[in-house]
C-alpha cells in the first residue's frame, strides 16, 4: 500500500520540481537579457586623452585645468558630452585614433594634412605662443642666431625635440631640411630642458609659453639658460581637439557649437 502511493506521488512531485526548475531557469534567462549592455550604456561616453603637461593640461581633484585642458573640458560639459579622462603619451594618442577603435580626442594637436585624413578637428581650443628655443646663456654656438633657419641649418648643433610630435606644418617642413643633429627621444618636457643645462645638447624647441613654464622649474639653476626667439617663425598657432572618425558628426557639431560661445575660441 505505501509502496504504492509512493509510485502514484512520485511523477507528482518530480514534475512540480521540474516545472520550478524551469520557472526559474525563465526567470534567470529574462533578468539575463533584461541587464542593460554596458558597452552600448558607454556608447555615447567619449574618451579624452591628455597628458600631465603644464601649463597646457593638468588633473588636480579629478579635474582637468590647464590653458587647453580648462576649455576643452569645460566644452564637452557644455555641450552635454559624456567624457572620462584617460592619461597618455601622444604617440599612444595618436595610435589610438588612427585605429579608430573607439571614440576618442586628444587635446591640444595642431593642424597637419596627414592628421585630417585620418581623424576629425574640432574648432580651436587654445592658440599658442610662436616656437621657440631654449639654449644655454653662455653657448657661443647659439648666441649670434636669430631665425629658426639659421639654428636649423647649423650641422655642428644638436637639437632635441619632442617625441613624436608636430610642431605645425610650417616648422614641420623647416625640420625636415634640418641640417642640425635631431633627436627625438621619449623625455618630458623637463627633462629636455635639463639636456640642455646639463650641456648635453645645444637647443630644446618649444612654444614660448611652455619654455617660460619649464625654465621656471629649474630655479637659479634657470638663470643659465635663455629663450631664444626666431625673425621666421610665424605667430602662434590655433590646437585643435583631435578626434577618432568614431566620434560622430553630431558629436563634433556640438562641441563646435559649445566653443564657439565660449571666450577661448572667439580669438583663434
Amino acid at each position: 500500500m505505501t509502496y504504492q502511493l509512493f509510485r502514484r506521488t512520485l511523477p507528482m512531485v518530480a514534475s512540480s520540481m521540474l516545472t520550478k526548475v524551469r520557472c526559474t531557469s525563465l526567470l534567470l534567462c529574462g533578468l539575463f537579457f533584461a541587464l542593460p549592455n554596458s558597452s552600448n550604456a558607454s556608447a555615447d561616453s567619449v574618451k579624452l586623452y591628455y597628458e600631465n603637461r603644464a601649463p597646457f593640461m593638468q588633473v588636480l581633484n579629478g579635474e582637468l585645468f590647464g590653458s587647453e585642458g580648462l576649455p576643452a573640458s569645460t566644452a564637452l560639459k557644455a555641450a552635454g558630452i559624456p567624457f572620462t579622462l584617460s592619461e597618455a603619451p601622444v604617440a599612444r594618442q595618436l595610435f589610438a585614433i588612427y585605429n579608430n577603435t573607439e571614440p576618442a580626442c586628444a587635446i591640444g594637436l595642431y593642424w597637419t594634412s596627414e592628421r585630417e585624413k585620418a581623424g576629425k578637428y574640432t574648432q580651436a581650443i587654445a592658440l599658442s605662443s610662436p616656437q621657440s628655443a631654449v639654449v644655454r646663456v653662455d653657448n657661443p654656438k647659439t648666441n649670434r642666431i636669430e631665425s629658426l633657419a639659421e639654428l636649423l641649418g647649423n650641422q655642428s648643433l644638436t637639437l632635441i625635440l619632442r617625441n613624436v610630435y608636430s610642431y605645425g606644418d610650417n616648422v614641420d617642413a623647416m625640420l625636415k631640411k634640418a641640417n642640425a643633429h635631431i633627436l627625438r627621444p621619449a623625455e618630458s618636457s623637463y627633462g629636455r630642458v635639463k639636456l640642455v643645462l646639463i650641456g648635453s645638447v645645444d637647443a630644446a624647441l618649444f612654444s614660448h609659453d611652455e619654455a617660460e613654464y619649464q625654465i621656471k622649474q629649474f630655479g637659479e639653476q634657470g638663470k643659465k639658460l635663455v629663450i631664444k626667439r626666431f625673425r621666421d617663425v610665424p605667430e602662434g598657432k590655433p590646437r585643435y581637439l583631435y578626434c577618432s572618425k568614431m566620434v560622430d558628426d553630431e558629436t563634433i557639431k556640438k562641441i563646435n557649437d559649445a566653443l564657439k560661445s565660449s571666450v577661448v575660441a572667439r580669438n583663434p
